[in-house]
């Protein structure tokens, strides 16, 4: 693992000797770069075919490591670009294509659509080496004044730039089509329910119920669905003897915030019932997870709600044991420490808890880790999330790739930073855009399980269904039983 990272780095300091020397442009300086450029090539070979069999993936490596390719590549175009040797236009259009393909990779991780590319993100990059190789070629051959020499390079810089433009297109359409492919083609989850006999149990304690507007939906909402609202008492155990005023047949949506969607999970007469949600809370990643994060589709009633199973997480803790879907420890967790004082405007309070956190909380964990009987262990460790929802709110993934509601497995992705730890809260900005692109690399690490136990010798802070349960030393995670939901 220490070499891989070392490796990485050799290649970012050689990719800044080249930015020197490509500036002064000298005939010396054009030879050496010649030579580092092949020697980068050589390093990422070596990286990419021999270290992956000595060190397996499952281990974290450098951060640096994803989009080290990309950074040098473009990176040396863009100078090349500024002296006039590259088209300005063609490098654009590349930026253009990365931006396409973030956009589609963005869209289709919401609709749980996984899209490899790897075989084209390496072409690709090799081929733009070849531009950058052709282009100090021609360089070194201008100084030596070589004319046929240089018309055959010419003919090379051209081939590569349009290969390069081909592929960038063929990324493109490739990224479109199997978006689009998948989301024709997908498999509806469980069965359609055909009467709904919905009841609706409002929490006037949650932050969007204190909003007109959140109330003026939950009213359509109930009008087009034909359902009936049911305000909670102002009470801790809102749901005490709930039951007994619901019918047997009917269907139950939680009309509140996570925490309120948790707290029906944790209540027993619930747990042969249906359950669905109305987002009336701050971040809402039931929202994001039942209807997709698509606005008001909910209120509609052609969209017919269907019934799944659920896993539900059993966590047991210093402190107790709940249920729950989704929990995270670590920085996260202390961002919902700092967000515990709620307005109405719920990503306002979490942007705030974010900065807080970031001038102020620690974010380096050590962890010993058991994921059925398999021993890890994180030395510089910013985050762990486990769960079976994906989603923190506002469409935010917080698990990467196709979680199945009920294969009885807790699903995770640790953030592990292999250099220094005053890299961890920037780090942790990249690993959420990493997971919003559905991109399995360092500094991620995705797990799965069916038991997890984690022990810490220092306490570390926990939330669970966006709630702040204090600090721990340990905890232990697995699926305990299912719960029927509703989703759209």
């Amino acid at each position: 693992m220490v070499v891989r990272n070392y490796l990485t780095l050799v290649r970012v300091l050689l990719t800044l000797v080249l930015t020197y020397l490509l500036a002064i442009h000298t005939a010396t300086g054009l030879r050496i770069s010649m030579a580092l450029i092949v020697l980068i090539i050589l390093i990422d070979i070596i990286d990419e075919k021999v270290m992956e069999h000595l060190q397996p993936r499952t281990k974290v490596f450098s951060f640096l490591h994803p989009f080290a390719d990309k950074m040098i590549a473009m990176w040396l175009l863009f100078l090349f670009s500024l002296q006039g040797i590259f088209s300005f236009w063609v490098l654009g259009f590349f930026i253009i294509r990365d931006m396409v393909v973030g956009i589609v990779r963005w869209l289709a991780s919401q609709e749980d659509v996984l899209i490899k590319e790897e075989t084209y993100r390496k072409m690709m990059i090799y081929v733009q080496y070849g531009i950058i190789i052709t282009l100090l070629t021609q360089e070194l051959l201008l100084y030596q004044e070589s004319g046929s020499l240089l018309q055959i390079d010419s003919v090379l810089v051209i081939l590569f730039t349009v290969l390069a433009i081909i592929l960038a297109f063929g990324s493109i359409l490739h990224h479109g089509v199997v978006y689009a492919r998948s989301l024709r083609q997908r498999r509806k989850l469980g069965k359609t329910i055909q009467h709904e006999k919905i009841i609706l149990l409002a929490n006037k304690q949650s932050s969007g119920y204190k909003d007109a507007y959140r109330r003026h939906l939950l009213r359509l909402f109930s009008k087009r669905r034909k359902a009936t609202i049911m305000y909670l008492p102002l009470k801790k155990n809102m749901y005490e003897n709930i039951e007994q005023k619901i019918k047997d047949d009917q269907q139950i949506i939680i009309a509140g915030g996570d925490g309120s969607f948790e707290s029906a999970l944790n209540y027993k007469p619930f747990w042969k019932k249906r359950l669905g949600f109305f987002p009336l809370g701050a971040g809402n990643a039931f929202y994001s997870y039942f209807y997709k994060g698509k606005r008001f589709e909910y209120l509609r009633s052609w969209f017919q709600f269907r019934e799944i199973k659920l896993d539900i997480l059993e966590l047991e803790w210093n402190s107790g044991k709940i249920q729950t879907t989704f929990l995270s420890l670590g920085l996260d967790a202390e961002v919902m420490r700092q967000s515990k004082e709620r307005t109405r405007i719920g990503f306002a309070n979490y942007f705030v808890a974010g900065a807080k956190v970031i001038f102020g909380s620690r974010a380096s964990y050590s962890w010993q880790c058991l994921i059925d009987g398999k021993k890890y262990e994180w030395k510089n460790c910013v985050n762990l999330t486990l769960g079976k929802v994906p989603y923190y709110g506002y469409t935010l993934r917080s698990l990467i790739g196709k979680i199945k509601p009920d294969d009885g497995k807790v699903h995770g992705l640790a953030l592990v930073n292999t250099h220094s730890s005053l890299l961890n809260k920037t780090i942790r900005v990249w690993g959420l855009l990493l997971a919003a692109l559905a991109i399995d690399k360092s500094p991620l690490l995705v797990l799965q399980g069916k038991e997890f136990k984690i022990q810490s010798e220092t306490p570390f802070p926990l939330q669970a269904g966006g709630d702040f349960l204090g600090y721990t030393r340990q905890i232990r995670v697995r699926v305990v039983r299912q719960q029927k939901v509703l989703m759209i």
